[in-house]
């Protein structure tokens, strides 16, 4: 039967653990053997002998109980496996050479199933097992690149929002670092710190309350700049503080995790797709508090080219940076505007459809600089 293994039974299997592999139904049974195969491994099982008695003699005496436990052997662990005996007999039948077989002789075909069958379990496991390992490592090389796409437009927003906060006043500089820390800030330290977790395994769940269960884990010289970080984004209020630490924590000494600056051309990239994504939020939002939060981020970033990042308590002082810049006639009209915004989130008048429209012509014309002086 070995010509026949080596002729249906390697391409058949192959084929059939490819297949399989996304299965869930035989992954989890896959699972049940591994685990139950390592158990087996760590765990020997013992049994007394039947039948002991107690021992005679003086002092010391011990019951034959105590002393016949025998080694029991372990219950096979039963994984998935190929296809049946009659499945295998069949398929052989389509080789030329049992084609010309008698009904009498057709018995052959189940005995060579039947010797088959124990040979190409074991070759299927094993190329079930090596399909399903090379799949989770090109998966896993996707999620790895995925994780430090979201980490590296993280940091590198943290560090444009940055850059605009020296145009405010230091009362509002501070609420809005508090802010950036508070909201992108813990993103960034979430994910990044699940990172870092895997590399140092340490049990970590993703739960932001139990950031701090990571830093037993790292290297000395790591440990300070990560207590740094759970503080800044708890109760901090100095971006370039956590900017520097994050720097430090992933340095490469004491991370894989690849974070990278941007340079000057990824920077315009990441500020264009953010307006082109807020121009889109502009035309699409019905809600008058959104609609001037994003009225500002977008006249903002046209004057300072930088991203803005504010709670909404601080948009009156953004508007009052902002219109600096502005012609008198659009800053007049930008305050009506606002003053439309206010009384509708207290509830004294719905701002109209005709003038959140206009709100939006007033901040298209500033980004595309229709009517600058």
């Amino acid at each position: 039967s070995s010509g026949i293994n080596a002729e249906y039974g390697d391409a058949r299997v192959a084929e059939q653990a490819a297949v399989d592999a996304s299965n869930p139904k035989v992954l989890a049974s896959l699972k049940k053997f591994d685990d139950a195969s390592s158990m087996l491994l760590t765990e020997p099982k013992t049994k007394k002998a039947k039948g002991g008695k107690r021992g005679k003699g003086g002092k010391g005496g011990k019951s034959r109980d105590q002393d016949d436990e025998v080694m029991v052997a372990p219950t096979p662990a039963l994984g998935p496996t190929f296809l049946s005996p009659a499945q295998i007999a069949a398929e052989l039948s389509d080789f030329s050479v049992f084609q010309s077989l008698e009904p009498k002789e057709e018995g052959t075909l189940g005995e060579i199933g039947d010797l088959l069958k124990k040979q190409l379990d074991e070759k299927y496991r094993l190329a079930l097992d090596e399909e399903v390992r090379k799949r989770t490592q090109k998966s896993s090389k996707a999620q790895q690149r995925a994780d430090e796409d979201t980490i590296n437009n993280l940091y590198n927003t943290v560090i444009l929002c940055e850059k605009g906060l020296k145009v405010f006043e230091d009362s509002v500089k501070s609420q809005i670092e508090k802010h950036i820390l508070k909201t992108i800030g813990t993103d960034l330290i979430r994910a990044t710190f699940s990172i870092l977790a895997e590399e140092y395994e340490c049990p970590y769940s993703g739960d932001t309350l139990k950031l701090d269960s990571l830093i037993p884990y790292l290297p000395k010289g790591a440990k300070p700049h990560g207590t740094s970080l759970i503080t800044s984004i708890t109760s901090g209020s100095d971006v370039a503080e956590f900017l520097e630490n994050y720097s430090a924590l992933t340095d490469p000494q004491f991370t894989q995790l690849l974070v990278r600056k941007l340079d000057k051309k990824k920077e315009r990239n990441l500020v264009f797709a953010k307006k082109q994504a807020l121009l889109e939020s502009l035309k699409l939002e019905e809600k008058a508090g959104e609609l001037l939060n994003i009225a500002t981020s977008l006249m903002f970033l046209k004057q300072q080219s930088c991203l803005l990042h504010i709670p909404g308590r601080c948009i009156s002082s953004v508007l009052k940076v902002v219109s600096a810049g502005l012609s008198e006639e659009q800053q007049h009209l930008l305050e009506g505007l606002q003053a439309d915004v206010v009384a509708e989130l207290r509830g004294e008048a719905e701002m109209s459809v005709e003038r959140k429209q206009a709100l939006r012509g007033l901040v298209t014309d500033i980004v595309f600089g229709k009517h600058d002086e």
